[in-house]
């Protein structure tokens, strides 16, 4: 993507369906990406959909709607309206979301087992390794 002048990011920035723009990039809001999907899924294509909303594309490089299109189709097929609620890329997304201990799954259980033993035996290398080096500092 190019960088945005200011004059391009104040441009891009003027239309309600932007919620942010820094010198490489545009975030849409959550509404406009599930309408764009919607029309995107009845045939409309991209570039026209992004004109519709008065969205200037000229800044932009002549793939950049299809690409976002095509990102958000897999998104809202795969989630659902969802999907947009909840950013899940960049500074704003949490994470991968951790997984859920289950005590009544032997598996689990023994995985589980598993690394606490090994968490053990590493915490026991580096107490020694500790002492060992205060031993020796203190000589």
């Amino acid at each position: 993507m190019a960088i945005f002048s200011e004059s391009d990011k104040k441009r891009l920035q003027s239309s309600p369906w932007i919620k942010k723009v820094t010198d490489n990039h545009i975030s849409f809001t959550s509404e406009f990406k599930l309408k764009a999907v919607k029309l995107n899924l009845e045939g409309h294509f991209p570039v026209n959909i992004f004109k519709k909303f008065k969205i200037d594309i000229s800044l932009v490089r002549p793939e950049y709607p299809a690409k976002c299109l095509e990102r958000w189709k897999k998104l809202y097929l795969e989630k659902g309206e969802s999907a947009f609620n909840k950013e899940t890329r960049g500074k704003a997304s949490k994470g991968r979301p951790k997984k859920e201990f289950d005590p009544n799954d032997n598996e689990s259980l023994l995985k589980r087992l598993a690394y606490l033993e090994e968490e053990n035996d590493f915490l026991k290398k580096l107490h020694a390794l500790a002492n060992a080096a205060e031993k020796k500092n203190s000589r």
